[in-house]
C-alpha cells in the first residue's frame, strides 16, 4: 500500500499549469471561462483568478460587478501555492487597486496581456488606463492589442501597414515589453497582418481575413493560446504562430448563437477530429457489412465502387471532410467483394465529390455509395421509400475533370426542391450507366442496402 502510494505521488505531472487573470463572461465568449476551455483543448491545466463578474451576453454587457482586490490577491496567491503557473494570460482587470495586487504578485510571471480596453459593444473594461499603462504594462513580458488598443495604447492612430509597426515598437520602447504583438483583424481588406517586435526585429504572419459574424472572444482567445503554446515550447516565435493558426478556424466556424456578435468556437478542431474518428469506425463497419453480406456483389458495377461519408454536414467546408476507402470496393471473380482499406479524408473520388456538392446544397447528407446500374435495383429502392430522379448524360456540357459529379447536382437541383437519395442515369458512351445513392447517416445506409438485397 505504502509503495503504491509513493509511485503515485512521484509520476509526472500530466499537464502543465496556466493561470487567466480576467472577468467571468456570463455568456460564455470572451472571459476568463473561455480561456479555461482554450487551455483544455491546447493541453494546458487552466487556472482562473476573477477580476469581475459582468452580466453580459452576446447583445453586450449590462453590467459589471468588480472582486475586491483583497479577494483577487487571496485567489492569486491560493493557486500560486498550490499549481506551479509556467505562465499567466491576464484579461480584463478594472481598477488601480487590482493592478496593484497583479503587479506585487505576478511581476516576475511571465505574462501575456490582452489589453481589453473596451468590449465589442464599446463598454469600458478598465477603470483608468492611465494607470493601467504605468501598473501593468511594465511587468507585462508580452503584450497582444488588436489595431483600435494598440493606437490607444502606442498614442499613434494606425491606419496604414507602416503605422502598425511603428506602433508596435513604440509600445515595446515605451514600457519595455521583451515582445509585443499587434493583430491586425481590425483593418480591412481580404489579408491581413499580425506583427510582432521583440529585440530581435519584426516579424509577421499573413492570412485571409474570414467575413464572419460571430467574433466575440477573438482577442482572448488568440492571447490564451499563445499563452499554451508558450508554456509547451518556451518559443515565442512558434507560439506566435501556433496562436495564430489556431485561432482561425474558431473565427470560420463560429457558433451562431444569441441576438448579437456570438462566440468564435474554439474546440472546433478537437469536434472535427472526434467526429472524423466516429466516421472511421463506421467505415469499417461498413466494410464488415459490404464483405460478409453474400450478395452484396450485385450492386458493384464495372468500374468498381467507393463509398463517401462526411463528419456532420453542418461542419463540412471541402473533400479533407470526407472520407472514402482508398482502394475502392472491388468484386472479385468469385463473387467476392473485398474493400479496399484504408480510410482516407481528402481523396478527390466521384462520390467524394457527389456528397460534397450535396451537402453543399443544403441537404442533411453523410453517406453516398456509387451501385451498378439495373432497373430492378432502381424500382427496389423505389418499393423501400426512396425517391429516384434519372439524369440525361447526354445534356453533360464539356466541363473540366471533376465536374461531373458538381454539374449533376446543379442540374437535380434546378428541377427539384429536395435532391432525390437515388440519382441514376443510363450511361452514355464511354460513360458506364450508374446509379448514386445517399442517405442521412451510415445507419441508414447499411439498413437500406440490407433491404435492398434481400429483395434482389
Amino acid at each position: 500500500m505504502g509503495s503504491s502510494w509513493k509511485y503515485e505521488s512521484e509520476k509526472a505531472m500530466i499537464k502543465p499549469v496556466g493561470m487567466t487573470v480576467a472577468g467571468l463572461d456570463t455568456g460564455n465568449g470572451a472571459g476568463g471561462e473561455t480561456d479555461l476551455r482554450v487551455f483544455e483543448v491546447l493541453g494546458i491545466h487552466g487556472v482562473f483568478a476573477i477580476t469581475a463578474i459582468t452580466a453580459q451576453s452576446t447583445k453586450g454587457i449590462k453590467d459589471i460587478n468588480v472582486v475586491s482586490s483583497e479577494f483577487l490577491k487571496k485567489q492569486i496567491e491560493t493557486l500560486l501555492d498550490d499549481f506551479n503557473v509556467e505562465a499567466v494570460k491576464m484579461g480584463m482587470i478594472y481598477t488601480k487597486e487590482q493592478f496593484q495586487v497583479v503587479n506585487e504578485l505576478l511581476h516576475d510571471s511571465f505574462l501575456v496581456v490582452d489589453p481589453v480596453l473596451y468590449a465589442k459593444d464599446g463598454t469600458p473594461l478598465i477603470k483608468d488606463v492611465e494607470d493601467y499603462k504605468k501598473i501593468i504594462l511594465p511587468i507585462a513580458k508580452v503584450i497582444a492589442p488588436n489595431i483600435i488598443e494598440a493606437s490607444a495604447i502606442s498614442g499613434i492612430k494606425v491606419e496604414k501597414e507602416s503605422d502598425v509597426v511603428i506602433a508596435c515598437k513604440k509600445i515595446r520602447e515605451t514600457y519595455n515589453i521583451a515582445h509585443v504583438i499587434i493583430k491586425g483583424g481590425h483593418s480591412k481588406g481580404d489579408f491581413s497582418f499580425d506583427y510582432m517586435c521583440n529585440e530581435e526585429g519584426v516579424y509577421k504572419i499573413g492570412y485571409h481575413r474570414i467575413q464572419a459574424k460571430d467574433t466575440h472572444g477573438t482577442g482572448s482567445v488568440f492571447a490564451t493560446a499563445f499563452t499554451a503554446e508558450y508554456i509547451k515550447t518556451k518559443d515565442v516565435k512558434l507560439a506566435f504562430r501556433k496562436a495564430r493558426d489556431f485561432v482561425q478556424s474558431p473565427i470560420e466556424y463560429g457558433l451562431n448563437i444569441g441576438k448579437g456578435v456570438g462566440p468564435v468556437n474554439v474546440s472546433i478542431e478537437i469536434m472535427k477530429k472526434s467526429m472524423k474518428y466516429e466516421v472511421v469506425e463506421e467505415m469499417r463497419r461498413f466494410a464488415e457489412f459490404a464483405e460478409n453480406n453474400e450478395k452484396f456483389w450485385i450492386l458493384i458495377p464495372e468500374v468498381q465502387s467507393n463509398l463517401a461519408h462526411s463528419i456532420k454536414p453542418e461542419y463540412v467546408r471541402d473533400l479533407n471532410d470526407i472520407a472514402t476507402f482508398r482502394g475502392r470496393i472491388i468484386r472479385r471473380w468469385d463473387k467476392k467483394v473485398i474493400v479496399g482499406h484504408p480510410v482516407v479524408f481528402g481523396n478527390p473520388t466521384h462520390t467524394a465529390r457527389m456528397l460534397l456538392s450535396i451537402i453543399l446544397k443544403g441537404m442533411n447528407s453523410t453517406c453516398l455509395m456509387n451501385i451498378r446500374y439495373d432497373d430492378k435495383i432502381v424500382e427496389s429502392f423505389k418499393e423501400i421509400g426512396y425517391e429516384t430522379v434519372e439524369i440525361n448524360r447526354e445534356l453533360e456540357p464539356s466541363h473540366g475533370e471533376g465536374k461531373t459529379m458538381q454539374w449533376i447536382i446543379e442540374y437535380i437541383s434546378g428541377e427539384y426542391v429536395r435532391i432525390p437519395n437515388v440519382i441514376y442515369d443510363k450511361g452514355t458512351k464511354g460513360k458506364e450507366a450508374m446509379i448514386r445513392f445517399w442517405t442521412k447517416n451510415m445507419e441508414e445506409m447499411i439498413e437500406a442496402l440490407d433491404n435492398l438485397l434481400k429483395m434482389l
